[in-house]
C-alpha cells in the first residue's frame, strides 16, 4: 500500500511539474553590412605619416531575439584591403549577448562601437573607424532625456609569454540642461600589463580626460550649427618616456561647424597642446612624434573640412569628407609649398537584413 501511494504521488508530480509550457516567442534575423572605403592622408610631418587605405569590409551575423529585452548574436567580420594578398585580413568572430530597454544597453562580447564611442579625435583617432571597427569586452549605455553615458572595457590582447596583455577602457557622460546645451566628460585609458607573464616589457598606462561643453542650434543661412570647447589632460605613455620628458600634459580643443542650406557641413578645429599625449588619439595632436625620439612640448594644430552624409536608398549611405591640416606651421610638399596638408575619405555603407525565423509560441519547453 505504501509503495502504491508513493508511485501515485510520483505520477501526479510528473504531470504537474513536467507538463508542456509555451516557450517565449523568438525571432531569428540574419543581419549584414557591407562597407567600401577609400581613405587617403597626404601628411609630411614628424607626427603622422601619409597612408592610403582602399578596400571593403563585410559584417554578417545571426541575431536571435530571445525576448523583448535580450539578444544573442553570432557571425563574422572580414576586411579585404585592395592590393592585399589575404582574402580577409583581419577575419574576426562576432559573438555577443545584448540586453536592451528603452534607456539601456548592456553588452558582453562584441561591443557596439559606432563613431568610436563618440570620442573626440585627440582621444581616439578617426582612423579607428576603419582599422578597428570590431571590439570585444563588456559595455553599458544609458540614454535619458536629461543625459546619459557609457562605460566599456575593450580587451585587445591576452597576456602570454611573448606579449603583455592590452586593453583599453572608457567612461563617457553627458548632461543636457537645455535643448541647446550639452555638458560632456570623456575619459579613456590604455593599459599594457598582466600578472602571468612579463614578456620582457614594463607595465605601462596612458590615461586621457576631456571636460567640455557643446552649444548647438539653427542659425539664419548657416543652418544647423554647433560649437564644442574642451579642456584635455593626459598622463603616462605606452612607449617608454625618455629621461626628463614630462608624463603629464594638457590641451584645448575647439570645433565650430555650420551647415549652409542643411546640405554640407563646414567645420574648423583649433588645438593648442602642451606635452599632450594619447596613444590611441590622432597623432597630429600629440607632442611626441611617430618616432618617439622626436618631441615638441608646445603644439598648434588646425583643421578645416567639408563633410556630407548622404542617404541614397534602402538604408545605403554615402559619407564624404575632405580636410586640410596645418601642423605647427611646418612646411609641407602636399599642397605646393604651403604649410597645409590634406586628407579625404569616401565611405559607402550598405546594410541589409533577412528574417529567417518565426515566433515559436506553442512549442513545449522540452522541444517536443
Amino acid at each position: 500500500m505504501q509503495y502504491r501511494r508513493m508511485l501515485a504521488l510520483a505520477a501526479v508530480s510528473a504531470v504537474v511539474l513536467g507538463r508542456a509550457r509555451p516557450a517565449t516567442a523568438q525571432e531569428l534575423t540574419w543581419r549584414n553590412g557591407v562597407t567600401f572605403y577609400a581613405d587617403n592622408t597626404e601628411f609630411f610631418n614628424p607626427y603622422r605619416t601619409g597612408e592610403t587605405l582602399l578596400g571593403g569590409q563585410v559584417l554578417s551575423y545571426l541575431s536571435a531575439a530571445l525576448g523583448p529585452r535580450t539578444e544573442v548574436i553570432a557571425g563574422f567580420f572580414g576586411n579585404h584591403q585592395s592590393g592585399g594578398t589575404g582574402f580577409f585580413d583581419p577575419f574576426k568572430p562576432i559573438l555577443g549577448f545584448r540586453y536592451r530597454t528603452d534607456q539601456s544597453l548592456g553588452v558582453i562580447g562584441t561591443l557596439v562601437t559606432e563613431d568610436r564611442h563618440g570620442y573626440l579625435e585627440p582621444l581616439e583617432g578617426t582612423l579607428l573607424d576603419i582599422v578597428r571597427p570590431v571590439e570585444y569586452g563588456v559595455q553599458w549605455r544609458e540614454q535619458h532625456t536629461a543625459g546619459g553615458g557609457e562605460i566599456f572595457l575593450n580587451w585587445q590582447r591576452l597576456n602570454t609569454a611573448r606579449s603583455r596583455e592590452i586593453f583599453d577602457y572608457g567612461l563617457l557622460l553627458h548632461a543636457d540642461p537645455a535643448r541647446w546645451l550639452r555638458l560632456e566628460l570623456q575619459g579613456h585609458g590604455l593599459h599594457h600589463g598582466g600578472q602571468l607573464y612579463t614578456a620582457g616589457e614594463p607595465v605601462a598606462n596612458n590615461e586621457v580626460l576631456a571636460l567640455g561643453a557643446q552649444v548647438s542650434g539653427k542659425l539664419p543661412l548657416a543652418g544647423a550649427s554647433s560649437l564644442r570647447v574642451f579642456q584635455l589632460m593626459s598622463h603616462g605613455d605606452i612607449d617608454s618616456l625618455l629621461p626628463g620628458r614630462p608624463d603629464h600634459g594638457y590641451g584645448t580643443y575647439i570645433r565650430a561647424a555650420v551647415t549652409p542650406w542643411n546640405w554640407l557641413e563646414l567645420f574648423a578645429i583649433q588645438w593648442w597642446g602642451h606635452d599632450y599625449l594619447s596613444n590611441e588619439g590622432d597623432a597630429n595632436y600629440n607632442s611626441q612624434g611617430s618616432d618617439p625620439s622626436f618631441y615638441r612640448s608646445y603644439r598648434q594644430y588646425q583643421e578645416i573640412g567639408l563633410l556630407r552624409r548622404t542617404p541614397i536608398e534602402s538604408g545605403l549611405t554615402l559619407d564624404t569628407e575632405f580636410r586640410i591640416h596645418r601642423v605647427d606651421n611646418r612646411p609641407s610638399i602636399a599642397i605646393g609649398t604651403s604649410p597645409w596638408e590634406y586628407s579625404y575619405r569616401v565611405v559607402v555603407r550598405a546594410p541589409f537584413s533577412l528574417h529567417v525565423g518565426s515566433p515559436s509560441a506553442g512549442v513545449d519547453s522540452a522541444g517536443q
